[in-house]
C-alpha cells in the first residue's frame, strides 16, 4: 500500500497532514481564548444563565468529538480519506466564520456541536499519517502530528486575546476562516490520494483485551496532560501566589511543560526501535507515576514547575507510542477508537481534577492518576507484552 509513495512525496502529506492539524487546532483555541467574555457580551440573558450556556458551548465539544471519531474512521473504508479531510476543514471553516456573526447562543451551541462532530476528523488525519508512513518511520511521524495539535494549543490563545483586544471580537474569528482555508489549500496540493479498496481489504479491527487496554492508556495519558490547568489556582495559592503573580506563573507553567510535551515526546518516539515499544510503554508511563506522585512533595513553585515539566515531557511519548503499535493494518474505525480515548481524555482530565478537588484534596488527586496508569498499564502488559511487533 505504502510503496507508491516515494520518500519526498511521504515527507510532503506527513508535514501537510500535521501542519493542517496544527492550523485547526490553533484557530480552536485562538476562538475559545475570549469565547466567555463574547458570550456575556452577546448573551440576552441573566448572568447565571449565561453561566450555564458558557457550559454548554464550551464542554461539550470535546465530547461530542470522542463520540465522532470512530464514525469519521469508519468513513475510509468507504469515502477517499483526502477528501473527507478536506471537506472537514471547509466546514469548520464556514462555522468559524458564521460564530464571529451570531449574537444568538442557541444558534451558537448549535454550530459548536457541528464543530464537535467535526473535531473527529483528527482521526482521518491519524488514518492517513498511518497509511503513508513506514513502520520504522510510523510512531516518530505520529508524534509529529500530536505535537502538531499540542502546539497549536498553546500557541492559539495569546492570538486570540491579542486580536481580540486590539482589533474587536470578530476579528479572531475571521483570521481562523482565512487560516483554516489555507490549511485545507495546503492539504489539496501536498497530500496524496489513497487507495480505498485497497485499505479496505488489508484493515482490520482488533477488538480483543490488548487493544481495549490500549485505548485505557491513550486515555489515563491524555488525563495526565489535561488535568491540571482547571486547578493551576488551587495549586498556586498553597505556594502562596495569587492575583496576577499566580496568573503570570500559570502561564509560565503551562507553557513549560506544554514545550517538555512536544520535545519529550518526538525524540523518546524517534529513537524507540519497533521491537521495543511495549517496553518503553511501560517505561514512561511508570515513570510518569512516579513523578505525578513526586509532585505533593514539592516545596514551591519553582520544583513544583521542573518536576511537571519531566512528567509532561515524558508521559506525552505514551500517546503516540500505543497508537503506532496498533496501528498498521488496523485500519479507520480503529483508529478512531484510540483517538476518541484521546479526545475523551481532553474532557474527562478537567472534570475528574476539579471534581475531587471538590470533596477532597491533591493527595488523593495525585495518587488516583498514579494507581490508575499503574493499574491500567499493568493490564496492558499482560494482554500486549508478548504480542508479536507489526
Amino acid at each position: 500500500m505504502k510503496s507508491y509513495l516515494s520518500a519526498s512525496d511521504t515527507f510532503k502529506s506527513v508535514f501537510s497532514i500535521s501542519m493542517s492539524q496544527f492550523g485547526l487546532a490553533f484557530c480552536f483555541n485562538t476562538v475559545m481564548s475570549f469565547m466567555p467574555f463574547y458570550i456575556t457580551l452577546v448573551s440576552p440573558y441573566p448572568a447565571h444563565e449565561t453561566m450555564l450556556w458558557i457550559g454548554l458551548i464550551i464542554g461539550l465539544t470535546s465530547l461530542i468529538s470522542a463520540a465522532a471519531a470512530p464514525i469519521w474512521g469508519s468513513l475510509t473504508s468507504k469515502i477517499q480519506p483526502k477528501a473527507l479531510f478536506q471537506w472537514a476543514f471547509f466546514v469548520n471553516a464556514i462555522i468559524f466564520l458564521l460564530m464571529g456573526f451570531t449574537a444568538n447562543l442557541p444558534l451558537l451551541l448549535a454550530l459548536r456541536l457541528i464543530q464537535g462532530a467535526l473535531g473527529g476528523a483528527s482521526t482521518i488525519g491519524l488514518f492517513m499519517v498511518s497509511e503513508i508512513s513506514s513502520r520504522d518511520r510510523l510512531a516518530g511521524n505520529l508524534s509529529l502530528f500530536q505535537n502538531s495539535i499540542t502546539a497549536g494549543q498553546l500557541l492559539g490563545p495569546p492570538v486570540g486575546a491579542y486580536l481580540a483586544s486590539h482589533l474587536g471580537y470578530k476579528s479572531p474569528f475571521v483570521f481562523s476562516f482565512v487560516l483554516v482555508a489555507l490549511c485545507l489549500l495546503l492539504c489539496h496540493i501536498y497530500v496524496a490520494e489513497m487507495d480505498i479498496r485497497e485499505m479496505a481489504r488489508n484493515q482490520k479491527l482488533p477488538l480483543d483485551r490488548g487493544f481495549l487496554w490500549g485505548g485505557g492508556l491513550i486515555l489515563i495519558a491524555t488525563i495526565h496532560l489535561t488535568f491540571l490547568p482547571s486547578i493551576l489556582p488551587h495549586i498556586l495559592q498553597g505556594f502562596g501566589l495569587t492575583g496576577e503573580r499566580a496568573l503570570k506563573s500559570a502561564g509560565f507553567i503551562m507553557m513549560g511543560y506544554t514545550a517538555t510535551a512536544i520535545a519529550g515526546s518526538y525524540v523518546i518516539n524517534r529513537m524507540t526501535p519497533r521491537a521495543k515499544r511495549v517496553g518503553v510503554i511501560a517505561g514512561v508511563c511508570l515513570t510518569a507515576a512516579f513523578f505525578q506522585t513526586f509532585l505533593l512533595v514539592t516545596q514551591d513553585v519553582v520544583s513544583f514547575t521542573i518536576i511537571r515539566m519531566i512528567q509532561a515531557g515524558i508521559i506525552a511519548a505514551a500517546i503516540p507510542l500505543v497508537m503506532a503499535s496498533f496501528a498498521p493494518g488496523m485500519g479507520g474505525a480503529g483508529i478512531g477508537f484510540l483517538n476518541s480515548a484521546r479526545l475523551a481524555g481532553n474532557a474527562v482530565g478537567p472534570l475528574m481534577a476539579t471534581s475531587i478537588l471538590a470533596i477532597s484534596n491533591l493527595l488523593t488527586l495525585y495518587l488516583l492518576v498514579s494507581i490508575l496508569t499503574i493499574g491500567i498499564l499493568l493490564a496492558f502488559w499482560i494482554t500486549n507484552g508478548r504480542r508479536k511487533v507489526v
